[in-house]
C-alpha cells in the first residue's frame, strides 16, 4: 500500500521537464485538487516544432512561442 505524503498548496514538485503546484478548483460543482504546471525545463515540442511554453497567458494563442518561425 502506498504511503501518503503531506503536501501544502504552496509546495511544488518536479516531474520530467515540468514544475507542478497543487491548485484547488471547482469543476461541475465538485471541488477537487489538480496539478498545474508552474514552470518548464528542457526543450518542449508541439507537432515536432520546438516551442517555448508559457506558464500563463491572457489567451490560448499566447500559451506558447514558436522558435522555428
Amino acid at each position: 500500500m502506498d504511503k501518503q505524503i503531506s503536501i501544502s498548496e504552496d509546495d511544488k514538485i518536479f516531474a520530467t521537464g515540468v514544475f507542478l503546484q497543487p491548485v484547488r478548483c471547482t469543476i461541475n460543482a465538485v471541488e477537487q485538487w489538480r496539478w498545474v504546471a508552474v514552470g518548464f525545463e528542457d526543450d518542449s515540442f508541439f507537432d515536432g516544432k520546438l516551442i517555448s511554453p508559457n506558464e500563463y497567458a491572457d489567451s490560448i494563442e499566447k500559451l506558447a512561442t514558436d522558435f522555428e518561425k
